[in-house]
């Protein structure tokens, strides 16, 4: 009996269609009667047609964006419709299925480019390989096979033409910005779309629902907002240089740019070029974020700590994974009390974390070890809105505190940093701007060379030329 149980235990894990194992361990007694019963059930799970695409109930939550002769909807399925629908989980095989309509009312015929809305999309035969298993009939996966394919978009849309369909795209439990692109001769057509979580707990999902949809509603000094530049300058530089702890008695990281910008704006800039939000802290959290340190695996929204700007934290903090847990990006944001032309201001923090140390400064014995220069960071942060082509003007404003590679700050958790001081301030724009479309604003510059010139490293080294330190 053992050496039965085990073999179909066996047969078990290697079965694909794991959502089906329940009904082989009813009872230790009969298994070959319940081996029998899930091969049986098998067949009859995935030997059904798919229910219709019925555009009427996919539109009742769609995003819908239109141009011209075009119309595009998109909706996102949760993991429930999808398995009403195909009979099939795909997201526990980090498949996320994108229901995509198209009206094309023009004399002239589109292709649709899928490669644009994710480029590690999934073809049907792929999805339908991710369930195949050992209990389950040729008959049965062709079947499977095609009733996949049936209900994929089709990837040529004639003129006068009203098509839908499934994209079979990546899983990621983040926000995400899905990108619809419809080729025809002389023209390539964009539909960008913002497509907010609903498997994450994030920093500033905290906040109030009309504040991610109109981030001024925040600001309740209606004499805060100005249109004159140089007014704007002054605003910024006598902003505060650093953030700090809960009780402001130390300072922290320093706030090193400032953004113009509503959230529906920003938000989607920077999920477009590959930053997360993060999760709140808290157990769970913190014990899946030790359990990635140890592995060296990746957790893309971690959560961060929080940092505190006028005795307020953070409003909403980002980051972007490298290689690792151990190497990534932290960004964060608060939202200052004034607007620029009705626009909300943003002052903000970023660093890139490069290591992780052990410390008594926090209550899980280890931190992140942020990469000295600063200012660096602060430029990666400007290079990638220029590559979500959203930046209009950029101008570098003072009142940060500036220190040498020599003679480096210390954050909170004793990392050392040394910046010119200045503050990158990004004006961003709702419509697409290329490069060549940046105003770089006359207001004040980076030091020329850097903070350190050729030899300055060798000053503390004996002016006898011995080489030995001092």
């Amino acid at each position: 009996m053992f050496v039965a149980n085990m073999k179909a235990i066996y047969i078990l894990v290697l079965c694909r269609g794991r959502y089906w194992a329940h009904g082989l361990v009813r009872t230790a007694a009969v298994w070959g009667v319940s081996l029998g019963a899930v091969l049986f059930a098998g067949g009859c799970a995935t030997g059904g047609r798919p229910r219709p695409v019925d555009d009427v109930r996919w539109l009742q939550n769609a995003f819908s964006r239109q141009d011209g002769d075009l119309t595009v909807w998109i909706v996102l399925p949760g993991d429930a419709q999808t398995k009403e629908h195909f009979g099939l989980p795909l997201q526990k095989e980090r498949i996320q299925p994108l229901w995509l309509r198209v009206a094309n009312r023009s004399k002239r015929p589109y292709w649709l480019l899928p490669a644009f809305t994710d480029p590690a999309y999934f073809s049907s035969a792929e999805v339908a390989h991710r369930f195949r298993g050992m209990l389950i009939s040729e008959e049965v996966e062709r079947r499977q096979e095609v009733r996949i394919e049936e209900v994929s978009f089709d990837y040529y849309i004639p003129p006068g033409s009203d098509q839908s369909g499934f994209i079979y795209t990546a899983l990621n439990d983040g926000s995400q910005v899905y990108s619809i692109a419809l080729l025809s001769t002389g023209v390539l057509q964009r539909f960008s779309f913002m497509v907010p979580t609903q498997r994450l707990r994030t920093d500033h999902a905290k906040q109030d629902a009309s504040w991610c949809a109109d981030s001024t509603n925040r600001i309740t000094d209606a004499n805060a907002d100005t249109t004159n530049m140089a007014v704007l300058r002054r605003s910024l530089e006598a902003w505060p240089a650093h953030t700090s702890d809960a009780a402001a008695r130390a300072a922290g990281d320093p706030i090193n740019f400032f953004i113009v910008a509503p959230w529906s704006v920003l938000f989607p800039a920077l999920i477009s070029v590959g930053w997360d939000e993060t999760e709140i802290l808290d157990t769970y959290t913190a014990f899946r974020t030790m359990g990635a340190f140890v592995s060296g695996s990746g957790y893309r929204h971690s959560p961060v700590s929080p940092l505190f700007v006028c005795g307020r934290r953070q409003d909403a903090a980002f980051q972007k994974i490298r290689e690792n847990i151990h190497a990534r990006n932290h960004l964060r944001l608060w939202l200052m009390p004034l607007t620029f032309g009705g626009q909300p201001v943003w002052a903000g923090q970023i660093s890139r974390d490069i290591g992780v140390r052990l410390t008594a400064r926090t209550p899980w014995l280890t931190t992140h070890e942020i990469d000295p220069d600063v200012d660096g960071a602060r430029w990666s942060l400007v290079q990638d809105l220029i590559k979500a082509q959203c930046v209009a003007q950029i101008g570098f404003a003072a009142g940060g505190t500036s220190a040498t590679p020599l003679a480096p700050r210390r954050n909170l958790t004793g990392d050392r940093y040394f910046t010119d001081g200045l503050r990158v301030a990004l004006f961003l724009s709702p419509t697409p701007m290329g490069g060549d479309e940046i105003k770089i604003l006359p207001w004040s510059e980076p030091p020329h060379g850097g903070l350190s010139n050729p030899g300055d490293y060798l000053k503390p080294l004996d002016a006898s030329g011995s080489g030995n330190r001092k």
